[in-house]
C-alpha cells in the first residue's frame, strides 16, 4: 500500500533575526506523527541553510525520517511574491501520483504547527468537507505569563446560530477572520483550488475579499472564500468548547509574538478564550469596553507620533 505523503512549503525571506522562528517551525514538524514528510523552504537566499539553528533543525527532521530542501525564488516582480512561489510546489505535488490521504501545507516562516494540530485537521477533514467546510486554525501569541492572545482579532465576535455547526459530534464555529498565514489541502481540495481564481496572483487581487489585503495574505487564503456555505463568512470552521472557547488543537503559534507586544492596529489585545462570545448584553458591553481602549491606544499613538515630529 502506498504511504500517504505530506509536502510542506515554507516562505522564508532570509533575515538573520528571523532564523529562530523558522527553526521552531521546523522542529515542530519533526514531531509530526507521519511516515513521510518533505519540507521545502522557499527563500531569496540559500545562505539560510548555513545557519546553525537551521542545521540543528534539519538533523531533527532527518532523525524523524523526514526530508528538508531549499529552493531559491528568482525572477520575481516584487519581493513579496516569495509567498506565491509555493504554487509551483503545489502543482508538482498535485500532478504526481499519490493517495487520497496525501496532504500539502503552505505556511510562513513563523507559524508553528505541531503534531496535535495535524491530528486534529486529519480527524475532522472528512466530516468538515461533507458540510462544505474545512477545519481551520487560529494564530495565537503568548504573554510572559503564558496567556494566549489573538494576533488577528480586533474585538469580539458574537457568534450567530448560522455560524455554528457540528462535525462528528464536535461543536464548530466559523470565525469572522479566518486568516492564519497558511493552508492545508488534500488532493480533492487542491483540484478545486486550481480551478478557482484564488490560485492566480493577478485574478486573486481583483476579488472583493482582497481589498486592503496584500498578495502575501491572498497567497494563504486558498479556498477560504471559494464555495462558502450559505450563512458562513468563509469555508473555515474551528472547534470550540461549551463556552465557545477555541480548542487548543486548532491554535497555531505565531512565534514572532510581535502583534501582542506592539498592539499595532489594536491586534494582540483579545485573549484566545474570549474571542468568540454568545450574543447579548454582556458581549455588547465587552465590545464597547474594547472599543474605548482601542480609541485610547490610537490617541496615545497619535500623540507620540506628533511629539516625534516636533
Amino acid at each position: 500500500m502506498p504511504v500517504p505523503t505530506f509536502d510542506v512549503s515554507i516562505a522564508a525571506h532570509y533575515v538573520p533575526a528571523r532564523i529562530p522562528y523558522l527553526a521552531k517551525v521546523l522542529e515542530a514538524i519533526a514531531g509530526w506523527r507521519r511516515e513521510q514528510v518533505t519540507v521545502t523552504v522557499v527563500t531569496n537566499d540559500l545562505a539560510i541553510a548555513d545557519e546553525d539553528l537551521i542545521g540543528q533543525a534539519k538533523r531533527k527532521l532527518e532523525a524523524a525520517g523526514f526530508a528538508l530542501k531549499f529552493d531559491r525564488a528568482h525572477g520575481m516582480d516584487h519581493p513579496w511574491h516569495l509567498t506565491w512561489w509555493h504554487k509551483r510546489h503545489l502543482r508538482e505535488w498535485f500532478d504526481r501520483s499519490g493517495t487520497a490521504q496525501d496532504l500539502f501545507m503552505y505556511i510562513e516562516d513563523d507559524i508553528v504547527v505541531d503534531a496535535d494540530n495535524i491530528a486534529y485537521f486529519e480527524r475532522f477533514l472528512p466530516g468538515a468537507k461533507a458540510a462544505g467546510c474545512i477545519p481551520g486554525f487560529l494564530r495565537y501569541e503568548v504573554l510572559p505569563d503564558g496567556t494566549r492572545m489573538s494576533p488577528d482579532s480586533r474585538g469580539y465576535q458574537p457568534v450567530q446560530d448560522r455560524e455554528k455547526l457540528t462535525v462528528d459530534g464536535q461543536a464548530f464555529v466559523a470565525p469572522q477572520f479566518s486568516y492564519w498565514a497558511g493552508f492545508v489541502l488534500d488532493r480533492e481540495l487542491c483540484a478545486e483550488y486550481f480551478a478557482s481564481p484564488w490560485s492566480d496572483i493577478d485574478e486573486a487581487d481583483t476579488l472583493p475579499q482582497s481589498r486592503n489585503h496584500s498578495c502575501r495574505v491572498q497567497s494563504a487564503w486558498a479556498l477560504t472564500f471559494e464555495n462558502v456555505p450559505r450563512g458562513l463568512p468563509s469555508r473555515y470552521v474551528v472547534p470550540v468548547d461549551q463556552e465557545l472557547a477555541p480548542l487548543p488543537e486548532c491554535m497555531v503559534w505565531h512565534s514572532a509574538n510581535n502583534y501582542t507586544v506592539s498592539k499595532t492596529h489594536n491586534f494582540g489585545t483579545v485573549r484566545m478564550q474570549d474571542m468568540l462570545l454568545e450574543p447579548g448584553p454582556l458581549a455588547s458591553l465587552r465590545q464597547a469596553h474594547w472599543d474605548a481602549q482601542a480609541l485610547a491606544r490610537r490617541l496615545v499613538d497619535k500623540v507620540k507620533r506628533e511629539l516625534g515630529r516636533s
